[in-house]
C-alpha cells in the first residue's frame, strides 16, 4: 500500500511571510558581504604565503590553508541560506511560527560578528595592501634615482628633483592607507639618510661617496617582522 505524503502545513499570512523575509534579508545581506570579504582575505593571505614561502613558517602556511577552507565553508553556508530564502519567496516552503525570533537572533549575531571576527581580518588585508604600496614606491624611487644619474651623470640633490625632472610624477606618499594601522601619518617628506634611522616616518635619502641611499625611516616592524628601515 502506497504511503501518503504528510499533509502540508497551512500557509501563513503574506504579512507574516514578508516580515520573516525582511528580517532574514536584514542579517543575510551583511553576512554574505562578510563571507565574501573573509574569502577574499583568506585567498589573498594564502597567495601571500605561497609567494614568499621562505619567510613563512609551516604553522602560518597551515593557518592560511585552514582560513581558505573556512572561507569556502562560509560561502557555502550563505548560499544555502539564500536558496532557502528563495524557496520561501516562491512559497515552496513556509516559515515556521517561531521564524521571526530565529531571524532576530541571527540579526543580532550579524551585528556582533564583524567586531569579533571579520573586522580584524579586513584590517590585516588593508595592512598588507598598504605595506605592498610602501615597498613598491620604494622600488620606484630607487629606479628613478638611478635613471636620473644615468641621464644626467649625477644623483639628484633631493627626491623632489625627480618629480621636477619628470622621472616620477610626484614623490609618492608613505603610509597612505586608511585603516591599515600604520605607525605614522601619510607623508611624502624627506629625511637625511646619513643620520641613520630616526623613526621620522619619512623617505630617507642621501648621497655619499658617489652612492645614493634610500630607505624608509621607520624602526617599527611590518607584518613580516622586519624593520621598515631594513628594506
Amino acid at each position: 500500500m502506497k504511503r501518503q505524503a504528510p499533509p502540508r502545513p497551512p500557509r501563513p499570512s503574506r504579512r507574516f511571510t514578508r516580515l520573516v523575509l525582511a528580517l532574514r534579508a536584514a542579517w543575510l545581506v551583511p553576512v554574505t558581504l562578510m563571507a565574501l570579504a573573509y574569502a577574499v582575505y583568506s585567498l589573498f593571505n594564502l597567495g601571500h604565503m605561497m609567494r614568499y614561502p621562505a619567510g613563512s613558517a609551516v604553522a602560518e602556511l597551515l593557518q592560511a590553508v585552514f582560513g581558505a577552507a573556512l572561507g569556502a565553508a562560509f560561502l557555502f553556508f550563505t548560499w544555502r541560506m539564500w536558496r532557502k530564502t528563495w524557496d520561501m519567496l516562491l512559497d515552496r516552503i513556509y516559515p515556521e511560527p517561531s521564524a521571526p525570533y530565529w531571524q532576530l537572533g541571527w540579526l543580532i549575531l550579524a551585528v556582533v560578528l564583524p567586531f569579533l571576527a571579520v573586522w580584524p581580518k579586513v584590517q590585516d588585508l588593508l595592512r598588507y595592501s598598504g605595506e605592498g604600496a610602501n615597498k613598491g614606491n620604494l622600488a620606484v624611487l630607487r629606479q628613478a634615482v638611478e635613471a636620473y644619474r644615468a641621464a644626467r651623470g649625477v644623483y639628484p640633490a633631493d627626491l623632489g628633483e625627480l618629480a621636477g625632472a619628470g622621472f616620477v610624477r610626484k614623490v609618492p606618499a608613505l603610509w597612505d592607507k586608511r585603516g591599515a594601522g600604520f605607525p605614522h601619518r601619510p607623508t611624502s617628506a624627506e629625511a637625511d639618510a646619513e643620520r641613520g634611522p630616526a623613526d621620522t616616518g619619512r623617505w630617507a635619502y642621501s648621497v655619499k661617496d658617489g652612492k645614493a641611499e634610500i630607505y624608509i625611516d621607520c624602526i617599527h616592524k611590518d607584518s613580516r617582522g622586519r624593520a621598515w628601515s631594513s628594506y
